[in-house]
């Protein structure tokens, strides 16, 4: 069921109803548990019992390392090793299995090997239960005692297909509160929902349709190419953000406060900048759980300092394209990054910098932009031969009937991209105004008229 699903609207309809008339916490809880698997066992029943499974495996090895100090680093092991086995053999086997047919089939041979599909969501609640175990087994985190509630957090039906990758500190505290209904939650609630069906129905869906037409193309001109990375860029972020919102108000609805997860990405100045407001989540564990503990292991052997500085962003971002999927491109677009950091961090530019005038801001903005289309042209290209083909052989000046195209995708990126940035404005400079008023209405009637066209889901459902 997708958020946007009639489906799902009457699901949510029926569970909001039981959910208030309950009122008990504990109630409440098993009914959010029994929604968020019958939402993930709706897409497959196998994935309900592979969550079920995991989940229960882990609250006792979590159970184990606090009754057991001293095989703490045995258990740990051991849940690294299931998530993460577990993770890889339904991510990259896929591949594998392509590859070796391919390869068979080269021979005229036949392989009884069958593709092996991802469960939907794996790589975000994934995230979410090693965060949980890597706490506890620091000590900054003790585990929770109810099962109930370990699963629920897990689990909850908002975030399990595409995140947000919510810690346990933010969403088990208010797992384990007392929940009353409040009309603040409707009010903080309807503006996402409003943005995220927007977002989703009326730009992403819309640019879309041009955007699969460019990059599926043999060989697009170099300016056609310029023309579908600008659209994706939009598209994705549009998408994505969506999705995010939908969750965010969705959670809003059941009594939680939820992790924004983006925070105006396109206006980076650098690639750290970038990061910092780019799927905020997956970005901060990656720094927690990947970054501090290579840097500090970097540390102990004394390297040189800017070696010491370039291979933690290089192995990070190393393995956000791995985490991505077993694909050449976001490995390639996962170092693309990697290399960026490392490369503005050596000549001083971090998180933290800012530029001393207004038109220093706008060039590093304007070069920052540059880059991030580039690395969506990487993240979306149909494969890394296809892109480089393009970039070492091909024509940036198009035929005509492509120049006509190009100018088209400009023309609706341009277009889909002006309500973004004027609900930017408005929260800027004229919150609480009648025209921010305005805006939502205007954005609930398109809505309402790009229901029934083509739809599509989130791009993330892949991951």
């Amino acid at each position: 069921m997708a958020f946007t699903s009639y489906d799902f609207l009457l699901f949510f309809f029926i569970v909001f109803i039981l959910y208030w008339a309950v009122r008990e916490r504990r109630w409440q809880n098993l009914l959010l548990l029994t929604a968020g698997y019958y939402f993930y066992g709706s897409l497959h029943i196998g994935y309900a019992a592979l969550l079920g499974l995991s989940t229960i495996a882990d609250f006792f090895l979590a159970r184990g390392m606090m009754d057991r100090p001293e095989r703490k680093r045995f258990l740990l092991t051991l849940s690294l090793i299931v998530n993460l086995g577990v993770l890889a053999f339904f991510k990259y086997a896929g591949f594998f299995v392509q590859e070796i047919n391919a390869f068979l089939a080269l021979f005229n041979l036949q392989s009884n090997l069958i593709r092996i599909l991802l469960p939907a969501g794996l790589s975000f609640f994934t995230l979410k239960k090693l965060g949980y175990m890597l706490d506890v087994s620091r000590g900054t985190l003790k585990p929770t005692p109810s099962f109930i509630d370990f699963a629920l957090y897990v689990s909850f039906f908002p975030q399990i297909i595409a995140g947000p990758i919510e810690r346990p500190q933010k969403l088990l505290p208010q797992i384990e509160t007392p929940r009353i209904w409040k009309t603040d939650h409707f009010f903080q609630a309807w503006t996402l929902l409003v943005m995220g069906f927007f977002k989703k129905l009326v730009v992403a869906n819309s640019i879309q349709v041009i955007v699969d037409r460019i990059f599926g193309f043999a060989e697009p001109s170099g300016f056609l190419l310029l023309c579908g990375a600008l659209g994706y860029t939009l598209q994705i972020l549009a998408d994505f953000s969506a999705y995010v919102d939908i969750s965010r108000g969705i959670s809003r609805l059941l009594g939680f406060e939820t992790s924004e997860n983006f925070r105006q990405p396109y206006l980076s100045i650098s690639p750290t900048d970038f990061w910092n407001r780019w799927h905020i989540t997956l970005s901060t564990w990656l720094r927690d759980y990947v970054f501090f503990p290579v840097r500090r292991a970097l540390l102990r052997f004394r390297l040189h300092e800017s070696v010491a500085m370039s291979i933690p962003p290089i192995v990070t971002m190393f393995i956000s394209g791995v985490w991505h999927g077993a694909n050449a491109n976001f490995v390639v677009w996962g170092l693309y990054y990697g290399v960026l950091i490392a490369a503005y961090q050596l000549v001083g530019v971090r998180g933290d910098w800012q530029p001393t005038t207004k038109v220093k801001t706008f060039f590093a903005w304007l070069l920052m932009f540059s880059f991030v289309v580039f690395g969506w042209a990487i993240f979306r290209a149909p494969s890394l031969a296809w892109l480089t083909n393009i970039l070492l052989h091909g024509f940036f000046l198009p035929p005509r009937n492509e120049l006509v195209l190009g100018l088209i995708a400009l023309t609706m990126t341009t277009a889909y991209s002006l309500p973004l940035l004027i609900k930017h404005l408005l929260d800027q400079h004229a919150k609480g105004s009648w025209m921010h008023a305005a805006f939502y209405a205007i954005a609930v009637m398109l809505t309402i008229v790009y229901i029934n066209s083509a739809n599509s889901d989130f791009i993330y459902f892949q991951f």
